[in-house]
């Protein structure tokens, strides 16, 4: 198991994320690509390869959420597929073999009395096209040696997204990120995927839910951190410790040496 930060909104550059994950004895950074500066266009693979023998610190990839693999909209889903293909090359150009993604759960229509998902509503074509477009980004991941994990945001227990998950599955390269934390919200609804798919997970989202919001200070809500810390490290996860302040990180990252014993 490695431990990792979140690139944090407080830090207007890379290095201050670097010099916070060395203090904070840490293995690797997540790049959100969320942020202008952590992209391709602004923070070439050279700079980070540069970065990271100068630190000893290792870096994962997280796309932006509203990537949508499945989008009934030929050009967007287009765009999409070609944004995801340049953070694959992004990523093996700067020796990273992570990638973190999302599966687009859609948009819904509100009746006096139901919701209606559109993605639901017309499930076949919205698994065809989302098949399709993994179709193409596995094959080219996998030549390149990047993983792609699709993480849950509260929507795995989704009939929908659970059935488009098992069709992807029939990929060998097909990995899931578990954010322990977007389970919580979710009830927990989504932890049985993860078990059923538990060679699968490759990456973990630690954070807390206190019923309230997540991304709180570990060992604060309702998450199992121990259950989930073991389950990683039986797995030889990369876990990033998704809180959003510096201040919270180091909290966290105590907590979890405090609290944790490995076995």
């Amino acid at each position: 198991m490695k431990l990792g930060m979140p690139t944090l909104i407080e830090f207007k550059s890379l290095e201050e994320n670097l010099k916070r994950c060395k203090e904070l004895k840490l293995d690797f950074i997540e790049l959100n690509m969320n942020i202008p500066i952590y992209t391709p266009e602004f923070l070439p693979a050279q700079e980070l390869l540069d970065m990271k023998f100068k630190y000893g610190i290792d870096f994962t990839i997280h796309l932006p959420e509203e990537f949508d693999l499945s989008s009934f909209q030929p050009s967007i889903r287009q765009g999409h597929l070609d944004r995801c293909i340049e953070t694959i090359d992004w990523a093996a150009k700067a020796q990273i073999k992570t990638i973190n993604m999302h599966l687009n759960k859609g948009i819904y229509f509100t009746l006096p009395h139901t919701k209606v998902w559109i993605n639901e509503q017309y499930e076949a074509e919205f698994q065809q096209r989302l098949y399709e477009s993994y179709c193409k980004l596995y094959e080219y991941s996998n030549k390149l040696g990047v993983e792609l994990c699709i993480e849950n945001t509260a929507n795995f227990h989704l009939p929908w997204v659970s059935r488009a998950l098992d069709r992807l599955s029939e990929f060998d390269n097909f990995f899931l990120t578990w954010d322990v934390g977007h389970d919580a919200v979710a009830g927990f609804q989504e932890e049985p995927t993860f078990r059923r798919f538990s060679n699968r997970i490759k990456h973990m989202h630690l954070h807390d839910y206190n019923h309230k919001s997540d991304h709180q200070l570990v060992y604060s809500g309702v998450v199992p951190i121990n259950e989930r810390l073991q389950f990683a490290e039986d797995h030889q996860l990369t876990v990033v410790v998704e809180v959003k302040t510096s201040t919270t990180l180091a909290q966290s990252i105590e907590a979890i040496r405090n609290n944790y014993k490995r076995s």
